[in-house]
This record gives C-alpha cells, sequence and structure tokens, in this order.
C-alpha cells in the first residue's frame, strides 16, 4: 500500500512540474515530467492529455493525435466514467486536426461538440475561429451571434461578427456591433457610411476626429472618409478643413497628395470659388502630372475664369492622356458642380442644340444613374438639380434640391440654390451656370 501510494504521488508530482513548465513555456521541461508520469503509468489519461498539449504547443499535431490516440485506447480498455465526456479534450484533438491540415474534420468534430454542449461558450467560440479558417464564414457569423447571446459582453466576439457581416449586409453588421463606444466607433463609422446612413456617420466622424486632434494623431485615411462624408452632406467647409488636414500631414505618395488636392478642387467649385478650384487643382497636376481628373477640373475653372491660354494648356493635356469619350465624360461628371457663388449674377440656361447641349446630357446620365444609386446622399440631389436646372428643367431642380434639404437642412449651397430657383418655378432662364461659348 504504500509503494502503491508513493506511486501515485510521484505521478502527480511530475504532472504539477509538468504543469508549470508548460506555463512557462518550458517545452522541453515540460515534456521531460511528462515522460517520468508515463514510464511509472503508460494508461495515464492525463498525461496523455497534457502530452498532447505540450506536442501541439511544439508544433507537432501528429504526435499530439498519437497522445490523444493512446488515451482513448487506455479509456476503451479501463474505461473512467467521470472522464468520458470532456470538451477540452475532443477541442484539443480538434485543434491538432485543425494544424494538420485536416480543417473539414476538426469542423465537423467541433460542431458535434457544439450540438452536445450548445450553451458553452468555449467550445463555440473554437467552433466559430474553425469555421473561419474553413471559409465558412455565415456559419461562423451564427456561431459567433449564439456566443454573443450567452455573453452580451464579449466585445470581440461581436467586432468580429461586424466584420463577416460587413461586406454582405452592413447594417446587420452595425447592429451586430452593439453599444458604440471608442473600441469599434470607426467601425461604426464606416458601416453607417456603407449603409448610407450619413447623418449617424458625420456624428461619429467627428467624435473620432475630435480625439486624433486631442491626441495629435495623424490618421490620413480617416481624415479622408470624414471629408468624404461631410461632402455628401454638403457640409463644405467641413470636408475642406478636414482635407487641409490630411495635405497638412505631407503625404509621401504623390498620388495621395494629388488626390487630397483634387477634392479640394471639386469642394471649391462646388461654391463658386473659382481661384481657389483652379489652385487646387493645378496643384494636384504637380504632384501627378498624369492625373487626368485634375486637369479636367484645370480645364473647367480656366474656362470659367476665362483663362483660355490656361484652359487650352490644360486641355491638350488633358486630350493627351484621355480618350475623347474618357474627356468628355470627366467633363460631364464636374458640370454639375459649378454652382455659382452667392453673388453671382445668374446667366441664361444653354441653348438647345448647342455643344454645351451634349455635355449637360451626359452629365445628366451620370447624375441620374448615381442619385438610382445613393439616393440618400444630399449632394447628389444637389448636383442632380443643378444639373437639371442648366438644362431649362425648372420643376425637376426644385424637387431634387428640395431633396437634398431633406437629407440635410444645413446644406448652405442647397439653401441657395433653391432660393435662386424657387422651388416648383418653370423659370428656364434661371441657371447657375455661366455658359460655355465653344465645346471645350
Amino acid at each position: 500500500m504504500k509503494h502503491q501510494r508513493s506511486h501515485h504521488e510521484d505521478i502527480a508530482q511530475a504532472l504539477d512540474h509538468a504543469q508549470l513548465a508548460l506555463a512557462g513555456n518550458l517545452l522541453e521541461d515540460a515534456l521531460r515530467h511528462v515522460r517520468a508520469a508515463l514510464e511509472l503509468d503508460p494508461d495515464h489519461a492525463e498525461a496523455r492529455v497534457l502530452e498532447a498539449r505540450i506536442r501541439l504547443r511544439r508544433h507537432e499535431p501528429r504526435l499530439a493525435l498519437t497522445a490523444l490516440d493512446n488515451r482513448d485506447h487506455a479509456a476503451t480498455a479501463n474505461p473512467d466514467p467521470t472522464d468520458s465526456a470532456r470538451p477540452d479534450v475532443t477541442m484539443l484533438r480538434a485543434t491538432a486536426l485543425a494544424a494538420k491540415g485536416k480543417i473539414d474534420l476538426a469542423v465537423t468534430l467541433m460542431e458535434s461538440l457544439a450540438k452536445d454542449f450548445p450553451d458553452d461558450a468555449g467550445v463555440l467560440r473554437a467552433l466559430a475561429g474553425m469555421q473561419i479558417k474553413d471559409d465558412r464564414k455565415d456559419d461562423a457569423a451564427q456561431t459567433l451571434m449564439r456566443v454573443t447571446e450567452l455573453e452580451p459582453q464579449d466585445h470581440a466576439a461581436r467586432r468580429l461578427r461586424s466584420d463577416m457581416l460587413a461586406g454582405t449586409d452592413p447594417v446587420a453588421a452595425l447592429e451586430a456591433l452593439g453599444k458604440i463606444d471608442a473600441n469599434n466607433r470607426g467601425r461604426a463609422a464606416r458601416l453607417c457610411r456603407q449603409s448610407d446612413r450619413m447623418a449617424e456617420a458625420e456624428m461619429h466622424y467627428d467624435k473620432l476626429l475630435d480625439t486624433l486632434n486631442a491626441e495629435g494623431t495623424p490618421g490620413a485615411d480617416l481624415r479622408r472618409e470624414a471629408a468624404d462624408v461631410a461632402e455628401t452632406m454638403g457640409e463644405n467647409h467641413k470636408a475642406l478643413d478636414r482635407l487641409a488636414g490630411v495635405i497638412e500631414l505631407g503625404e509621401p505618395n504623390d498620388a495621395d497628395a494629388a488626390e487630397a488636392w483634387r477634392r479640394t478642387g471639386r469642394l471649391h467649385l462646388n461654391a463658386g470659388r473659382w481661384g481657389e478650384s483652379a489652385r487646387a487643382y493645378l496643384n494636384a497636376t504637380r504632384r501627378c502630372d498624369e492625373d487626368a481628373e485634375a486637369w479636367a477640373g484645370l480645364v473647367t475653372c480656366a474656362h470659367i475664369a476665362g483663362r483660355k491660354r490656361l484652359m487650352n494648356r490644360a486641355d491638350r493635356k488633358l486630350r493627351a492622356l484621355t480618350t475623347r469619350e474618357q474627356r468628355r465624360n470627366l467633363l460631364a461628371k464636374l458640370y454639375p458642380h459649378m454652382v455659382g457663388a452667392p453673388d453671382q449674377v445668374v446667366p441664361e440656361a444653354a441653348q438647345a442644340h448647342s455643344p454645351l447641349q451634349r455635355l449637360l446630357a451626359d452629365a445628366s446620365v451620370v447624375m441620374r444613374k448615381t442619385a438610382a444609386k445613393f439616393p440618400n446622399r444630399a449632394d447628389v440631389h444637389y448636383h442632380r438639380a443643378v444639373c437639371d436646372l442648366s438644362r431649362g428643367e425648372s420643376a425637376d431642380a426644385g424637387n431634387w434640391v428640395q431633396e437634398a434639404l431633406k437629407i440635410n437642412p444645413n446644406y448652405a449651397a442647397a439653401q441657395t440654390l433653391a432660393e435662386r430657383v424657387g422651388v416648383g418655378s418653370t423659370d428656364e432662364s434661371e441657371s447657375v451656370f455661366l455658359p460655355l461659348e465653344e465645346d471645350i
């Protein structure tokens, strides 16, 4: 009896040392202690489980599975009722199978375990991880939803599920995040933007930028995203301020800097600040000489300002960079942005069969398609109104500017346009565009 007690005590002591060594990542020592225990009892179930854990940490999944097979063989010969249903052992086998490249078998094993333990969040987390590895993202999203039902404070599970849903269902992805805080506000802002919920997106970006500025963090990508949302909401000065923050960061990539300057040019163009717009477009071309959109913007501004030499130089460059159709499309996309400044004398609409009408027809098609794709964007409705008005379609223009103001009642440019056109007016002479004298 004394020898038997000593035998069990020696095994327990060896396994205690093995556990401590494993905790300290001393894998060789851990394995040595486990072997000592197995020399005393080759069928010791817990020693085999511990050996499997060590083998996995040593990136030896085949030997880990062998250890688990030996445990199961011993358990069959000497069944222990208290050891028959251990989810940790099944999870260990599934992990070893996955590490060995047999992910389909690992997932099948974990799905069976999850049916036996449907309220075990640990089992479900492990299953979700393997489903992700097996590229079964829809199944993983469902599993993670169950995890968050069991443990609502598991923010990691919420974020992972949200990321999986973002590509196909941004609204569901936003709901999956739950309470919005500093840890997930960036995700929430992007999902609101993706879901066309721009007012909410703007609120989140405001808070994110406040944090960036307080911490002195650059955050160029975030500032660009925030500028896009502000532009969408018709917040011209706010969008310009955010792009100025990007430019001040000194973008190392010329294409990135050109993009920021080009967007600045378009925003000034929106507000009728032709000079500022031209300077911004010129800065864009200096940073990227092959930026066709920037050259198109410079053509537009130079034409409005009557700077024919500059317009011709910019147009020669634009023609060299684009096909005839590409050039027309670029100019058509820009034309709806050419709203006049508040104190500008309102000229007449384009005459029928003029070269301008062809450009406006192209612009109208662009804006109609964009409005169908983004029905909740104030800027889209505003620019569609501008385009329709320049074609002499005042009633339609009044309807679209009203839509813009429904989305953002503080849209200053839309307010100015509404005052000019008189909502519902059919006076075709009330265009906010300067007439083009030639087909540029």
